[in-house]
């Protein structure tokens, strides 16, 4: 009698340390904090060892979803499609300049090139682009802010990393987990070990932390041994990939608002790497589909699947900008080569300079800027 009463005070503890634990849980649920308490929470569950097999189970699913989310996400450039999961709609076109096919994967465009004036100087389109008298301060004035930071040169299309909307990354890996775990969970697989399974719903709660992710699953199963009648019942399970995604987010966000917003910017240049830890490598692919490259950033900390941690994301090309050429108002005749020609492209590429009657031109091969000198008649050879 006295074995049972204790036996009874030990379940009682052990349920009131759960409730506390999932009360921390809802309110620090914002918080550092969080991931901690999750992992507390399921190691006060007390799990027979016949049980531990199938609540292993699903612990292995919930890994496996996790990792293979945090794999799409960073292979294509923060997106999950809904083919895959995701919500994110599918994509099968480079043409529609939402993705590009590279190594299996539709890479989503995280920076696309600015179609329409941020400001009241900006021109999206030749030949004023992108302001008047470039590269100096547009319409001749000093302006009180800076210029630059209009994001003139591209728009940032990176997912947020968390946060409500149905596209952050937080987000998106809620849902491909969850889906992943409808589809693959199958506790009938235990019948014939002689359980009797009763399963509730899946909710799942990604935690995306500096050094690692967490991913915490609540799902209450009804475990009974039917030759014995005993009931166990587990709700909680959890895995923590060791991927610094928020670094490596934050990286990846700090790199594309620098190249959107500063043409003279690149984007492999080591001194971004500064602020950040060690072992992170940025590489360009050039002109994966016709000139719009693919940027990959890797985490030299963060392994998965045995590889640095990868995220990839491509870059829609941009116009070079031709510098403004100042000539005499009464001039009618100029010699070409005794003018310093000089552009500037917001994707590193090399820009080539060309001339029609009064028209000067540069270009990338694929866009192209000009400057229309107008009553005047070009001469000369332009210098290689």
């Amino acid at each position: 009698m006295h074995k049972k009463r204790a036996q009874v005070t030990v379940y009682i503890i052990l349920g009131i340390i759960i409730l506390v634990l999932a009360i921390l849980l809802f309110y620090f649920r914002n918080t550092t904090e969080t991931g901690v308490i999750m992992q507390e929470l399921v190691r006060a569950q007390e799990i027979p060892r016949d049980v531990r097999p199938i609540t292993n189970y699903v612990t292995t699913n919930l890994d496996d979803a996790a990792k293979k989310g945090l794999l799409l996400i960073g292979m294509q450039g923060g997106y999950i499609y809904e083919y895959q999961g995701g919500p994110v709609p599918d994509c099968n076109c480079s043409q529609s300049k939402k993705a590009i096919y590279y190594n299996g994967y539709w890479v989503y465009y995280d920076i696309h090139k600015q179609i329409s004036g941020s400001s009241f100087f900006y021109w999206p389109n030749p030949p004023y682009y992108p302001w008047k008298k470039f590269p100096g301060y547009p319409g001749g004035i000093s302006l009180p802010y800076s210029f630059s930071s209009t994001c003139i040169f591209g728009i940032n299309n990176l997912p947020p990393l968390e946060g409500s909307s149905q596209y952050s990354i937080e987000s998106q890996l809620t849902l491909y987990i969850t889906n992943y775990l409808k589809n693959h969970i199958n506790l009938t697989i235990f019948d014939e070990q002689g359980f009797k399974i009763e399963e509730g719903g899946i909710n799942v709660s990604v935690l995306i932390g500096e050094n690692d992710v967490t991913v915490f699953l609540e799902h209450p199963l009804s475990i009974t041994k039917k030759t014995e009648n005993i009931i166990t019942n587990v709700s909680y399970f959890y895995t923590n990939p060791q991927i610094r995604l928020r670094k490596v987010y934050n990286l990846i966000d700090d790199t594309i608002n620098k190249d959107i917003v500063d043409i003279s910017f690149d984007i492999i240049d080591i001194e971004i790497l500064d602020n950040y830890i060690n072992d992170i490598t940025i590489e360009k692919k050039e002109d994966r589909y016709k000139h719009d490259d693919i940027i990959i950033i890797r985490d030299n900390r963060s392994m998965l699947y045995a590889e640095p941690y990868t995220f990839q994301f491509s870059r829609e090309n941009r116009n070079p900008a031709l510098h403004y050429i100042n000539i005499p108002s009464s001039a009618t005749t100029i010699d070409i080569s005794n003018i310093n020609l000089k552009a500037d492209d917001p994707d590193e590429d090399e820009c080539f300079f060309s001339y029609i009657l009064s028209i000067v031109y540069v270009d990338d091969k694929e866009l192209k800027d000009w400057q229309d000198l107008v009553g005047v008649i070009i001469t000369g050879t332009i210098p290689h």
